[in-house]
């Protein structure tokens, strides 16, 4: 089993389901992972990878 962490002082929190996991991303960090504050390569391919594909869904969802 992977480390467990107090997520209490890191809310809100974005839950992203990859295959066989879910990994648990404080808004925080992907805020400074947008702003630059904080490298990319933080994020694992497969987290990176769904976050996208529900970006994707999202605004093909909401065109027109």
């Amino acid at each position: 089993m992977g480390e467990t962490t107090d997520l209490g002082e890191r809310l809100p929190h974005v839950v992203v389901q990859t295959e066989g996991a879910a990994h648990v991303i404080p808004a925080t960090l992907l805020r400074d992972v947008i702003a630059g504050r904080t490298e990319a390569s933080i994020l694992t391919e497969p987290v990176l990878r769904r976050i996208m594909e529900e970006w994707l869904q999202f605004t093909q969802a909401n065109q027109g």
